[in-house]
């Protein structure tokens, strides 16, 4: 017959070995503790055999060392503590010699070989060391969220060149005043004077967001004044270009012109024949 078949009966035969070994360490447990009530002749080999065989059973079990780290300290707990409650039992018949010392002893004995020939705390070290180990954690609230609203928020790119990195970093990004956009020029324009950048959102069919210049002045700590931003002829409003430096300057109206204008406005029938200038401040200087 194959060998597979013999297997729950090994297992079975093997059960029953280790049930019957645990019996009998409960019993010999028992036995010391009441022998140490009437004479130390066997109380500290007792001890040690007990220590040897707690640390033994607990550190060369396969189970209780394949338990799941979690787990590990209860498994321990549970199997150690008779065979600390044993311990601390025998070193008290060793120290407390007294009549009541006796009386407390005794029924430790008692007690400690009825819990554990019931409870088989052994067993039940290696039963909790074969559950399930538990599972990892799981923020149910925000896998919900991203299941029920998908997210699509456009990511920035960051770019290397410094004028763009800084853009991504600080324009682009949500809540910016230019949020979704990107730089795509840098160029110097009217003999250096000002500095073009032309600006494209990054979803090529939606516009470029208005740019709200004061906002932009503050970030850029720029004086408001020295920003504009215009459309760029011939292209739709999926780019725009931020100009960066003073505008240029209106030609100035000759006097003629200027006089001409105030007279049809303000003096008809006046006629300019001569312009004098004059400062004014020397009156003003004392």
């Amino acid at each position: 017959m194959p060998l597979r078949t013999y297997i729950p009966t090994i297992r079975r035969a093997g059960s029953a070995t280790v049930s019957g070994v645990g019996r009998l360490a409960t019993l010999a447990g028992g036995s010391a503790m009441a022998a140490g009530l009437f004479t130390d002749a066997g109380t500290v080999p007792a001890i040690l055999t007990s220590i040897a065989a707690g640390l033994g059973g607990a550190f060369l079990s396969p189970r209780l060392q394949l338990a799941h780290p979690l787990k590990k300290p209860i498994v321990f707990t549970i199997y150690l503590a008779p065979h600390t409650v044993l311990v601390a039992n025998l070193v008290t018949e060793l120290l407390w010699d007294a009549a009541e010392g006796r009386l407390v002893q005794s029924g430790v004995a008692v007690l400690w070989t009825a819990g554990v020939w019931w409870l088989r705390p052994g067993q039940l070290a290696k039963r909790v060391a074969k559950w399930p180990e538990p599972e990892a954690e799981v923020d149910e609230t925000r896998d919900g969220d991203a299941d029920e609203k998908p997210s699509n928020e456009i990511v920035v790119p960051v770019p290397d060149d410094p004028a763009g990195r800084w853009w991504a970093l600080n324009a682009a990004k949500k809540g910016g005043v230019a949020e979704y956009t990107q730089v795509l020029s840098v160029r110097a324009i009217e003999g250096r004077r000002r500095v073009a950048i032309a600006i494209g959102s990054l979803d090529s069919d939606e516009p470029v967001p208005e740019i709200k210049i004061r906002r932009l002045s503050a970030l850029m700590k720029v004086p408001a004044h020295l920003l504009e931003v215009q459309d760029i002829p011939g292209y739709g409003a999926n780019v725009a270009m931020l100009l960066i430096g003073p505008k240029p300057e209106d030609p100035v109206a000759a006097d003629e012109d200027v006089w001409a204008e105030i007279g049809r406005s303000a003096l008809p029938g006046v006629t300019l024949v001569e312009i004098n200038e004059y400062d004014m401040s020397k009156e003003f200087t004392p």
